[in-house]
């Protein structure tokens, strides 16, 4: 993620959603309105001026739902690759890696749990 972050600067940011916005057919004024901001900060983010953090965040929120958020940050972006739409692969990364950091914390808990009841067991069957 250090590596994206450092190569994807604002500007590049701004383009990336401008080309999106594009393809999906929506103003700048509507994108706006949506995001109850104004046509005039829509262009500064598009254009890469920097702009307050939680526009931007509301901006990646507004088109994650549209456009796998892998692909919004990969170092490459095509806004023709098929991918950067698609549902498949819209399932991001961060979320897969932090189910299975999930998954693997659950699974030490269940096996300390485990070996826990296992010494109780022993002490109990210690004490018949």
């Amino acid at each position: 993620m250090n590596d994206i972050v450092k190569t994807i600067d604002v500007k590049e940011m701004g383009m990336r959603f401008k080309l999106i916005r594009q393809k999906l057919g929506i103003t700048q004024t509507n994108l706006a309105e949506q995001l109850g901001t104004s046509q005039v900060m829509i262009y500064r983010i598009e254009k890469g001026e920097k702009i307050m953090s939680s526009l931007f965040l509301k901006l990646e929120l507004f088109f994650s739902p549209h456009v796998s958020l892998d692909a919004l940050f990969a170092k490459q972006f095509d806004i023709e690759d098929e991918r950067v739409f698609s549902k498949d692969y819209s399932v991001n990364t961060i979320v897969k890696e932090r189910l299975a950091a999930l998954r693997e914390e659950m699974t030490a808990k269940l096996s300390e749990a485990e070996k826990k009841l296992g010494e109780e067991l022993d002490s109990t069957v210690g004490l018949l």
